[in-house]
């Protein structure tokens, strides 16, 4: 068992105890596939989002990404295992984290990297406009979660969002990301598909994402407003 799978235990024992002691937590699993610049990226993403009061949160966070170019010389996984704390009221949020990240490449000859991450995360709601902001202090991030960005995001209606992101892929790349999601009614809210398109220099991306949610019926921009 790798370091990230005993700790997701840990996160979903912990978030146990949450929903007993207090509000209801929120648990989300997320699968996507896509083309990064011809070549597959496969992502598994799971959060556990755990209410404290009424103005704090917490957040237990794993994404995995694969990407599989047919051969094992540029092939590898990447993995993000970080935990957010969250300030928020009806205007807005505030968050910082602290995480690992973890890179395998494929050929078993190259050495594995692992590096601390920081992230800082803000949002502005305006009725049905929630400007957004987030750094996060990794090199190279390919996940459909997380990356440095900026941008602005319009709900179409309760369950329907587009965005529209100034993104930070790695170091050196910079690029632009839209993206569309829809969780329908017809299920009891409880999963929603997502549109994903991003373009720079070195990266571009288009994929799908399907994301599960073992709670209860929210609509999406509650969802998203009130975790993360």
């Amino acid at each position: 068992m790798t370091v990230f799978s005993r700790v997701l235990v840990l996160a979903v024992a912990v978030s146990g105890n949450a929903y007993a002691d207090s509000d209801l937590p929120n648990f989300a699993f997320g699968l996507g596939y896509g083309l990064l610049t011809e070549k597959s990226l496969m992502n598994i993403d799971f959060k556990v989002n755990i209410p404290i009061n009424d103005y704090l949160s917490t957040q237990v966070l794993l994404n995995s990404n694969y990407l599989v170019t047919g051969s094992t010389k540029d092939s590898f996984a990447q993995s993000e295992l970080s935990s957010n704390w969250f300030l928020r009221n009806e205007y807005g949020r505030l968050g910082i984290g602290l995480g690992v990240t973890e890179l395998e490449p494929m050929n078993t000859s190259q050495d594995s990297e692992r590096d601390i991450i920081g992230q800082f995360l803000g949002e502005v709601f305006l009725g049905s406009f929630s400007l957004t902001t987030n750094y996060i202090s990794a090199d190279t991030t390919l996940s459909n979660v997380t990356s440095s960005r900026i941008g602005i995001s319009y709900y179409f209606d309760d369950d329907l969002r587009t965005s529209l992101y100034r993104e930070k892929y790695n170091i050196d790349d910079i690029g632009w990301r839209l993206e569309a999601y829809y969780q329908p009614k017809k299920y009891h809210q409880m999963g929603s598909v997502g549109i994903i398109a991003r373009t720079g220099d070195d990266y571009d991306y288009f994929g799908a994402v399907v994301q599960y949610y073992f709670d209860y019926a929210v609509s999406l921009k509650q969802r998203e407003r009130e975790f993360h």
